[in-house]
């Protein structure tokens, strides 16, 4: 089963909670703005995500959705 995670650019407040919380490093900070001002995390590399939704479950916001696809 594939697993991949979509975040929410302008909900993300930068917070980093979930980027050392992924034990596959897929999340990073993106040097881009949101909207509001803030750094947002993106996935970098999503395929090698194992939908194991650590960082869903830490994300404050509730930015991060973790989808699996057969």
């Amino acid at each position: 089963m594939k697993s991949y995670i979509e975040i929410n650019s302008e909900i993300c407040k930068g917070c980093i909670l979930c980027i050392p919380e992924c034990p596959k490093n897929v999340i990073v900070l993106s040097a881009n703005f949101n909207s509001k001002g803030w750094r947002y995390a993106i996935p970098e590399n999503n395929k090698d995500c194992i939908g194991c939704t650590r960082c869903a479950v830490v994300c404050p916001e509730c930015a991060i959705i973790v989808k699996r696809e057969d």
